[in-house]
């Protein structure tokens, strides 16, 4: 399918694969999607913009990085920012619904709809749109004119928000396309309009939507004006829909506006002003956000989660289904808005026309199409293991390795190191972020781009694949590479829920040989290698206290999304792990406790300890908060043994006490054993007959462990005896 993308200030269309659709989304086929001359405008220049900028920022930035992860992972992050990456772009587009999530009950397949949403609502032939984010258009004829939906929803929650009455006055400040929509909005609830803006054409323009009077900013004294003609006591309400640096604007605002009257900023206005008219005025300052309630709350947007209708009248889409029927009232003169139409393959010729003619925006169809063309996206569905038969993986070749989920630096971070294992080369990506997808084949040089990983294992592209996709899918893609005769390797974790974990572990013990690994890495670090050797000989059993301080989560973060995707369950393996390998026993029982805090913006999977006892008689505790201060560090082991004592800070100090000082050293990176791993398990890949670097019985011990302490964890605490 086409696809537009942004790349250092040009646009191209790209033929890309479709979009995975998901349980709460709906497939659309896009007839026509529009462009707005102002934000969008104002993404492509800043695109163009080098990495390099704000210097000291990033200089603070890079010592920060230097300082946490060391150079290696600074130098991957650095070269990943300045390589020339492709964005995608559009955020309002109309079409026809092809295909929809398990889980949708709004939408049919033939449903007429108007979608909204940056990186969801872009400007390709078929977009994947959460239901929250569609709102359905009764006629077909009407889809040209709801292409604007998105836009014309922020204008109407402006409107809203400036909380406008029937004969109130209301100035209109910057007559682009949402100031525009938001005259006529005004002039539809029965209020006095007054437009303004420093250009001639949009005044005129804007006279001809309704606006009762208009003045030109750079001509006519507005102040005096505006003051006669409301007998001087100002406008009842002043919106700012224009984009500027903002202090002249807003004052101006003040200015105009009376007292105990409303200024409503909905434009991209920096908010610099002198407080003292706001005070003596009495005057309510108001930021309208976007298209309204639920506008970035996750849950909303993409977990379907609606808000009570009776306490949340209009959220955003409400909002988007109000301006759809305003279109199909009539009520609307969008003539002048939805009169420019270019084809999408003459993209560029289209942003062109925004720069140099004074559009407000344009439409991009992409019609004419086969509808039958695009197929309906399949789904990520539970796997029977009866479906597979299982193929050793191939060996007696260099190693092709595909990547599945390829977002966020420490990913980056593990493909570098991949990509300089010898007899290695990264030849496919998959990732349902197209634009990273294809960001990451150009960086690594891959030579394959896909969305769904089923292209990735039904042909013979790949000998290896690393999965690094989100949590809750591991379990399911590594049983569908595995049985595809794939070597996997699998960032951590192995598994999220006890039903994940039993399907696995049966496969693997169904499967004997398969070329299986996961990325606990903490024990493969040069200094708990050294740490291994000195407790070996121990006459005592191991204590042992690993403290984790890793910074508060924001409530929306992806570690609090959903149950199986918290921090013991995709962190807390790591160090359960390294316990396992250090007292080389069995975990014979778990006690957790876990904060209790007063209120709920502490999770109890940040804040808990963990304490492991083991059949040698040795104590492994794990203290896991996100209440201290990055500066102190983040990870401090300690262990105790035969009156010797070790402390490893942060894997760039290690002191021994009772042991020979060549024992202690100073690392000049820390190395938390990433990179061993992996030469490892490729090596093995090589191998007559490959062994894992960590055996599967550990493996499913560490898995059942951590699914134990979480479960302890989100429920206060608790403890249990362990067995496997």
């Amino acid at each position: 399918m086409r696809q537009v993308f942004l790349d250092k200030g040009l646009t191209s269309v790209k033929e890309v694969c479709e979009p995975a659709l998901n349980d709460n989304s709906v497939l659309v086929s896009v007839h026509y999607s529009f462009v707005s001359s102002g934000s969008e405008l104002t993404t492509i220049s800043a695109s163009g913009k080098n990495f390099i900028s704000d210097v000291p920022q990033k200089i603070k930035s890079v010592m920060e990085s230097i300082s946490l992860g060391g150079s290696f992972r600074t130098k991957s992050v650095i070269k990943n920012k300045l390589a020339d990456e492709l964005s995608v772009i559009g955020y309002s587009c109309s079409g026809c619904v092809i295909a929809v999530g398990k889980k949708v009950k709004k939408f049919r397949p033939g449903d007429y709809v108007a979608c909204a949403g940056a990186g969801f609502a872009n400007h390709a032939d078929i977009v994947c749109v959460p239901e929250n984010l569609v709102v359905r258009v009764a006629l077909q004829e009407n889809l040209r004119a709801a292409s604007l939906t998105t836009l014309g929803t922020i204008a109407l929650h402006g409107i809203r928000r400036a909380r406008v009455e029937l004969g109130e006055v209301v100035a209109v400040v910057g007559l682009g396309l949402i100031g525009q929509l938001t005259v006529q909005l005004a002039k539809l609830s029965g209020c006095k309009v007054i437009g303004i803006d420093i250009d001639d054409a949009r005044t005129a323009l804007a006279k001809e939507m309704g606006a009762d009077v208009v003045y030109n900013a750079l001509t006519d004294d507005v102040e005096k004006d505006i003051s006669f003609l409301t007998h001087r006591y100002g406008v009842d309400c002043t919106v700012i829909t224009a984009a500027s640096l903002g202090e002249i604007v807003i004052q101006q605002a003040v200015e105009i506006t009376r007292k105990k009257g409303r200024v409503v900023v909905v434009g991209d206005v920096d908010l610099k002003f002198d407080r003292n008219p706001f005070y003596q005025k009495e005057i309510d300052f108001l930021v309208s956000f976007s298209y309204g309630p639920g506008r970035y709350d996750k849950e909303y947007e993409q977990g379907n989660k609606d808000y009570p209708y009776a306490f949340v009248r209009w959220t955003e889409n409400r909002n988007m289904q109000a301006f759809v029927n305003l279109i199909e009232a009539g009520s609307l003169n969008l003539e002048h808005i939805v009169s420019d139409e270019i084809s999408v393959d003459r993209v560029c010729d289209a942003y062109e026309l925004l720069k140099n003619k004074k559009r407000l925006g344009l439409i991009l169809s992409f019609l004419p199409k086969d509808d039958n063309q695009f197929l309906p996206a399949r789904t990520n569905e539970t796997l029977d293991l009866a479906d597979f038969k299982f193929v050793p993986a191939i060996k007696d070749k260099n190693i092709r390795l595909g990547v599945i989920g390829a977002g966020g630096s420490e990913k980056i971070d593990l493909l570098s190191i991949m990509s300089k294992v010898g007899n290695l080369k990264i030849d496919a990506i998959v990732d349902t972020d197209v634009a990273r997808s294809l960001n990451t084949c150009k960086f690594f040089g891959a030579k394959k781009c896909f969305i769904q990983e089923d292209a990735l294992f039904e042909e013979d592209n790949v000998d290896a694949v690393l999965i690094a996709s989100e949590h809750k899918f591991h379990c399911d893609q590594a049983i569908k590479a595995l049985s595809k005769g794939k070597a996997v390797y699998l960032e951590k974790p192995m598994v999220t829920d006890f039903e994940q974990f039993d399907r696995l572990t049966a496969f693997l013990a169904k499967n004997p040989g398969v070329s299986f690994c996961v990325g606990y890495s903490r024990s493969f670090a040069p200094f708990i290698q050294k740490i291994k050797k000195a407790v070996e000989g121990r006459r005592t059993p191991l204590i042992a206290s690993y403290r984790v301080n890793s910074g508060l989560t924001n409530e929306e973060c992806w570690a609090q999304a959903e149950k199986g995707a918290g921090k013991i369950i995709g962190e807390a393996c790591h160090f359960i792990d390294l316990f396992c390998f250090l007292t080389d026993s069995e975990p014979v029982a778990v006690s957790v406790e876990s904060l209790k805090p007063s209120g709920d913006d502490l999770f109890p999977t940040d804040n808990y300890s963990a304490q492991i006892s083991f059949a040698d008689g040795s104590i492994c505790t794990l203290i896991f908060t996100s209440l201290g201060h990055k500066s102190m560090g983040e990870e401090r082991l300690e262990l105790f043994f035969d009156s010797k004592s070790i402390v490893m800070e942060d894997y760039k100090s290690l002191q021994g006490f009772g042991l020979p000082r060549f024992f202690n050293e100073i690392a000049k990176e820390p190395d938390k054993g990433h990179e061993e791993l992996v030469k490892r398990f490729f090596k093995g890949l090589k191998a007559s007959r490959f062994v894992s670097p960590i055996g599967v019985h550990r493996l499913n011990k560490v898995a059942k462990l951590t699914l134990v302490i979480d479960s302890l964890a989100c429920r206060g605490g608790g403890s249990k005896e362990f067995n496997l």
